[in-house]
């Protein structure tokens, strides 16, 4: 690389970063950021970078699970098949089931249903923390619909980290 940008008089073309696989924007890559975990720094770097403009720089924020992970421990709902709940059991700490949440919220929020958490909140407070978690209004938060919830959100993150890596 480094010889590249000598014989290029020292700049770097779009060209040359598109030729460095490294560099380069794949959906592979996407989808590893996707599957990052809750506590990985890759999740929290992400979230972080997806929460830029909302985010304000004297408040500590953690990284909280949208559904509850404890939810996945007890009962599967019964209209949702022993494999679509493990499946969710294993997505259930991914990034497109995680969001950024003040610490104090983080901490009174708990283990409390994702739906039970919202419904106690006025209406504009709905409206920005579905903003901010980037959850469609049309989304359901029930834990039946999970993954309807989890595949759509996680289709929104590809597009807004394409955004941010491109």
């Amino acid at each position: 690389m480094k010889s590249r940008i000598n014989k290029n008089d020292y700049e770097i073309t779009v060209d040359m970063l598109n030729q460095m696989n490294d560099l380069r924007v794949t959906d592979g890559k996407i989808e590893d950021i996707l599957n990052s975990e809750k506590g990985g720094r890759v999740a929290g770097e992400a979230l972080f970078y997806l929460s830029l403009d909302w985010r304000k720089k004297h408040i500590k924020y953690e990284q909280d699970h949208l559904h509850p992970y404890e939810r996945f421990d007890g009962n599967k709902p019964i209209s949702v098949s022993m494999e679509d709940w493990k499946r969710w059991r294993g997505n259930r700490n991914r990034l497109a089931n995680l969001h950024l949440l003040e610490g104090r919220s983080n901490a009174s929020k708990s283990d409390m249903r994702l739906a039970d958490y919202y419904n106690d909140m006025n209406d504009e407070q709905k409206s920005e923390f579905r903003k901010q978690a980037i959850i469609p209004n049309e989304l359901s938060l029930e834990l039946e619909c999970f993954d309807d919830f989890y595949e759509k959100r996680k289709a929104i993150l590809t597009t807004r980290i394409r955004q941010l890596l491109e």
